[in-house]
């Protein structure tokens, strides 16, 4: 699991619709665009408690590695902004050349 940090709480919204969905984060290590392409599609999790919401990752947002994360509803007003956690495989660790934490 690689968390997150919540970098815009209030990405997209319109004059009528006020339901914000879209956020973006940015994940330690991935510090570029391409790196941030490769994410794209990958699912995300907002946790906090006994609530988890469920998201995916749309698009890369600029050109320093943040990504558009689009969750199922939204978050809750008073929001961890570190609590958002990418499942990675073996495959997606060597395509990024993240640090393993070793134990």
């Amino acid at each position: 699991m690689l968390r997150g940090f919540i970098s815009s709480k209030r990405y997209k919204t319109s004059a009528k619709n006020k339901a914000v969905r879209e956020y973006i984060v940015s994940f330690p290590g991935i510090d570029s665009i391409d790196k941030a392409k490769l994410l794209v599609g990958k699912q995300v999790e907002y946790r906090d408690g006994e609530l988890k919401i469920k998201g995916s990752i749309i698009a890369a947002h600029g050109v320093r590695g943040k990504v558009r994360v689009r969750f199922r509803k939204g978050l809750p007003g008073e929001l961890d902004p570190t609590k958002i956690f990418l499942q990675l495989n073996g495959d997606l660790i060597r395509s990024l050349r993240l640090e393993t934490p070793s134990s």
